[in-house]
């Protein structure tokens, strides 16, 4: 089992609970199939307010489907099912990022570079419980 933390806009972050399925464009598909598999559990990191929002569970194996459902304008067409065991923290990240590899290696704030490496990083299964605890204290 792994651990990540994916970027998500607000807007697509509501689709992505209702749809309960992750997308990514062509360019991550590769990394999308290899790294990530069913049983991998994610952090939600939302863009533009900096927070941690969600704790989930990737469901089901890669596909591909070429609906408009994140976007009018770009096509995610590689898709994961998810689950989520928590919504709704609103976890301020000030600070969280600095003691976790890579971001505390990296000369970028954490959203530049997870989008730089196609939405999603791996963390280690200590760092994930370190934030999920953090996480849920925060939305009791």
């Amino acid at each position: 089992m792994k651990y990540w933390i994916i970027i998500f806009t607000p807007e697509t972050y509501k689709l992505v609970k209702s749809l309960e399925k992750i997308g990514v464009r062509n360019s991550a598909r590769k990394r999308f199939f290899s790294a990530i598999s069913e049983g991998d559990r994610f952090i939600a990191y939302i863009s533009r307010e900096m927070v941690f929002d969600g704790i989930g569970t990737i469901v089901s194996d890669a596909f591909g489907e070429e609906t408009f459902d994140f976007s009018e304008e770009r096509l995610f067409p590689w898709r994961r099912r998810v689950s989520f065991e928590k919504t709704g923290t609103k976890t301020s990240t000030a600070g969280l990022f600095k003691n976790i590899p890579p971001f505390n290696r990296v000369n970028t704030v954490p959203g530049n570079y997870l989008t730089c490496k196609g939405g999603f990083v791996e963390i280690s299964k200590s760092d994930f419980e370190q934030l999920t605890r953090t996480m849920k204290k925060s939305g009791d």
